[in-house]
């Protein structure tokens, strides 16, 4: 039960990227101008909780960062900025000590004073949570040197550990001395330090979600809007005509309704490669499949897909051919992996042929039909492998949950995730489907090359990071230990008179809603 419970929280990052969201304010003019105006956002689908411990990331953000400010923030050009707090860094060269200081003046909505042991609480409570970050807190410890200052410690390297402390990971938004006393409050009230705070009077679960302005933030001209609304309006096609008709201000599109808005004057267009889609190729020591325990078994897979034609009849402009888990404009991708598989049918049944498998081979598949673009994505898939000799015995689940029992069940051999991972650092990206502890790696293989690419990535400084990244990036390629297809694009369409709203480098989320303003 803990192993379904904590796959369903962890995938549900990325199953919420293709969520599309929308619903709507009215946007009155420019807050340094005309005073103050609202702000309304929409979403398809309410948060599971308004707990940083268990709320799902993504687009849920939305729910979260106008009553949680984050510890750090991330800043357009993919740098940590500041936020709760106005210093950090590595405590010496080993990448496991992480320190930060709180800025001065900095309290909770309640008006109580935050302190370095209020941090530390929080971040306990997270540890225990069931969140899809939480993995990434369970192994630190904590101390306070001074009421001002927290040492986080890893008893592994981490090169990336500010990146925790961001919105996209929740553990830097802090909760208040009260909110965790009352833990069962946090899934409806918000006890946080940000510059808004969840009026419950004004909300209705489950519909529409109000935040209005926090008298004891700190910084208030940082807040930009008399009220930030999001709501919940689960068809798409709604949402683009309430977009379209200024009853909404944001909305995250689809590649189906996305070409719709475009050409209209009043709206933009935002999107980025963000996640890929693809076939994670679970069974990769042969349990179920024995020819998925050979390398050129699976690298014949790699060669016998046309990734331009797929992605072109599946994400049309919306998404990017990609023969690597890792998106173009993120620190672990590789050119070099780029183009190791080439669209070749005849070398792949050479491979299949040399493996012992001239006769093909059935590998059984598990997908959920509920995104029409993976049911679109994986039947191409289908039908270009069937040509080399292999056939996909898909299993199609009509919901998520069925989807997460059929893997569970270690029946499948390869599974569909919608999409799949990225968006992220190549430390996280990669951590969830090829290190022995992954949450995807549900056979647990462990691969001594990726174990040394990755140990040399968690090691490595500033200066090394980068190459470290895309080595660990050309491992997994050229072991071919998954099925990558298409990068799928993060879309957004809103009021052209937002300002502010950017995917900022090297990140798949888009900047805090609290930091848009209005011209």
């Amino acid at each position: 039960m803990k192993r379904r419970t904590a796959l369903q929280a962890s995938i549900g990052v990325v199953v919420t990227l293709t969520l599309a969201a929308c619903d709507g304010g009215q946007t009155g003019g420019s807050a340094g101008s005309a005073g103050p105006v609202n702000l309304t956002i929409a979403l398809s689908s309410a948060p599971n909780s308004l707990d940083p411990a268990q709320v799902a990331v993504g687009p849920f953000l939305n729910y979260m960062d106008p009553a949680y400010a984050t510890l750090l923030t991330r800043k357009a050009d993919g740098t940590l900025g500041a936020g709760l707090a106005d210093k950090w860094g590595y405590v010496g060269k080993k990448n496991t000590e992480f320190e930060l200081h709180l800025r001065e003046g900095v309290k909770f909505a309640d008006g109580t004073p935050t302190t370095a042991t209020d941090v530390v609480n929080s971040f306990k409570y997270f540890q225990k949570g069931s969140g899809p970050t939480v993995a990434y807190y369970r192994p630190l410890a904590f101390s306070t040197p001074d009421s001002s200052t927290v040492v986080i410690s890893s008893p592994t390297p981490n090169p990336d550990m500010g990146t925790l402390f961001t919105p996209a990971y929740m553990g830097g938004a802090i909760i208040s001395p009260a909110g965790l006393k009352a833990p069962k409050k946090l899934a409806s009230a918000s006890f946080g330090a940000g510059p808004y705070v969840y009026s419950a009077q004004q909300s209705v679960s489950g519909d529409h979600y109000v935040y209005v302005p926090n008298k004891n933030f700190y910084d208030k001209a940082a807040v930009h809007f008399k009220r930030i609304t999001v709501r919940v309006m689960p068809n798409v096609n709604s949402q683009v005509q309430a977009l379209k008709s200024g009853q909404i201000d944001l909305m995250y599109g689809t590649p189906d309704v996305a070409p719709t808005v475009k050409g209209t004057k009043s709206l933009t267009t935002l999107q980025k490669p963000t996640t890929w889609a693809g076939l994670f190729l679970l069974d990769r020591e042969g349990t179920v499949v024995k020819g998925l325990g050979d390398e050129r078994v699976r690298q014949a897979l790699n060669y016998a897909i046309d990734r331009t034609a797929i992605t072109k009849a599946v994400y049309g402009g919306f998404g990017t051919p990609v023969s690597q888990p890792a998106m173009p404009g993120y620190d672990g991708y590789s050119p070099v992996a780029a183009d190791m598989y080439p669209y070749d049918p005849a070398k792949a049944k050479k491979l299949l042929k040399a493996a012992g498998y001239d006769d093909g081979l059935t590998i059984p598949v598990n997908y959920g039909s509920f995104d029409p673009s993976t049911t679109k994505m994986v039947q191409a898939v289908q039908a270009q492998l069937a040509e080399v000799g292999v056939k996909l015995k898909l299993r199609a689940a009509t919901n998520f949950g069925a989807w997460i029992n059929d893997l569970l069940s270690k029946k499948y051999a390869a599974t569909v995730l919608s999409p799949g991972t990225g968006g992220e650092p190549n430390f996280y990206a990669q951590q969830a489907g090829f290190t022995k502890t992954g949450i995807m790696n549900l056979f647990g293989v462990t691969d001594p090359d990726v174990d040394a690419a990755y140990a040399r990535l968690a090691k490595s400084d500033a200066k090394s990071s980068g190459a470290a990244a895309k080595d660990l990036t050309d491992v997994i390629v050229r072991k071919a230990l998954a099925l990558p297809v298409s990068g799928t694009d993060t879309i957004a369409l809103y009021n052209t008179k937002l300002q502010g709203v950017q995917f900022p480098e090297g990140s798949a989320q888009l900047t805090s809603n609290t930091m848009w303003t209005v011209r």
